[in-house]
């Protein structure tokens, strides 16, 4: 009677032992074998602070990091598990030229990579672009000895660089703002620059001669798509425009226009999947609606796709962002309210509606080792695996991170299955 009763206690635990390891499984989703527990740290020894400015994944799996530590710029690149690739050496001293500040960074198809910087001539602000081998060492063929610079107007305007693409012939695409610097109320203007795979200018223009604002940007099979803003007198934005870019011919063709007369926010970021178009918008900042669009490439509104955009108030709308696969599946990252150490990942599925066996109700929850100050970056590889960056807080410093996150609850309950039953039947 003892002996069945021990049995039976010990068949009670078990089963509790094991749901906690699955219900683990919609808390943490981090992967553990990404460098040390999931979590690259840029922190070394006696370094006071860093950031992450860019990163991108090449086809190999290796993760290219363009980052700033005590005003120091970096470019490295890392293994698939996170550790350092040794063999690859920046040789070049110019990203830390104290006039050069890097904004974004493209890899091309040879494996080389461009680095999208504003530059200081001394009288205004330039485009710079340096482009390094495969290896790491500078193209010198490149621009003049590995660095391309560029006023966009040939003028004394000042240029901001936002975002760099290299297409399939590996032509470069810049979109900038520029600002007249002798105008007194510095209205912004948006402008493409295309350069050839050696670094010349083949093109170099304003968009439009109107004052819009960039808002966000996405490039994919050399097709380049902008949003930007128009404002009225008053400077309150009133119109938001989707328009698409033939880089080849270097034509554009507006897709689509969101005019509210109320209170709402601009598209703050695009995504290009499959040839669809995703955007994201705060509609209702009181009322926390983060709601994502689905549209077809010549613009139009994919009505069948809705999102309530409800986010919950325990998520943070203007630290959101979102990635979507290949399935058409999206995923909405955001910081949350509630607690400083905490990411929260909302699942839709490809019809917009909220995928309720994912996580608690559609949301599941991260915790990371330190009090996260700002996500960043959000990247997703060719098998579909996530990466995040940003910055977190060390012992009252910030350092950047990049954190490998398993998007598959269901993969994860099997590995967290497979363990269990391992522990189970191992003799003591």
């Amino acid at each position: 009677m003892k002996l069945l009763r021990y049995f039976v206690m010990r068949i009670h635990h078990l089963f509790i032992l094991f749901y906690c390891l699955l219900a683990s499984g919609y808390a943490q989703q981090v992967d553990t074998d990404f460098s040390r527990n999931g979590i690259l740290m840029f922190k070394e020894l006696g370094m006071a602070s860093s950031h992450i400015i860019d990163f991108n994944i090449n086809e190999e799996g290796k993760i290219n990091v363009l980052y700033e530590s005590d005003a120091k710029k970096n470019l490295v690149r890392l293994y698939k598990n996170g550790t350092k690739d040794l063999q690859f050496n920046i040789t070049s001293s110019n990203l830390n030229n104290q006039n050069t500040i890097p904004v974004g960074m493209s890899a091309r198809s040879d494996g080389s990579i461009l680095v999208l910087s504003n530059f200081w001539s001394g009288y205004s602000w330039m485009i710079s672009i340096n482009g390094f081998y495969e290896d790491g060492s500078v193209n010198h063929g490149f621009g003049r000895s590995g660095v391309y610079k560029k006023n966009i107007l040939d003028n004394l305007d000042d240029n901001y660089g936002q975002y760099i693409y290299a297409s399939s012939s590996d032509e470069i695409i810049v979109v900038a703002k520029v600002q007249d610097f002798s105008a007194p109320n510095k209205k912004e203007k948006i402008a493409i620059l295309k350069l050839s795979d050696i670094g010349e200018t083949l093109s170099s223009s304003l968009y439009d001669d109107h004052h819009f604002t960039l808002n966000c940007s996405a490039m994919e099979d050399d097709y380049l798509l902008l949003a930007y803003s128009e404002s009225v007198d008053n400077g309150q934005e009133q119109s938001t425009y989707l328009a698409g870019f033939d880089s080849d011919q270097m034509a554009s063709n507006n897709l689509y226009c969101l005019t509210i007369e109320e209170d709402y926010q601009s598209f703050d970021h695009i995504v290009l999947s499959n040839a669809e178009l995703y955007t994201s918008q705060i509609e209702n900042d009181s009322e926390g609606v983060y709601r994502i669009r689905k549209y077809g490439v010549k613009g139009n509104l994919e009505t069948s796709f809705f999102d309530s955009g409800e986010m919950g108030f325990s998520a943070d709308i203007y630290n959101s962002s979102f990635i979507v696969n290949e399935e058409g599946e999206v995923f909405v990252i955001s910081t949350s309210l509630d607690s400083e150490y905490e990411i929260l990942i909302k699942k839709l599925l490809n019809t917009g509606d909220i995928d309720t066996d994912y996580g608690s109700d559609g949301v599941a929850s991260v915790f990371l080792k330190y009090p996260i100050l700002d996500l960043n970056k959000i990247r997703l590889d060719k098998k579909n695996e996530l990466y995040i960056s940003g910055a977190m807080s060390v012992e009252g410093n910030s350092y950047g991170f990049i954190t490998k996150l398993k998007l598959n609850v269901q993969q994860l309950k099997r590995e967290k299955l497979e363990e269990f039953l391992d522990k189970l039947f191992v003799k003591e």
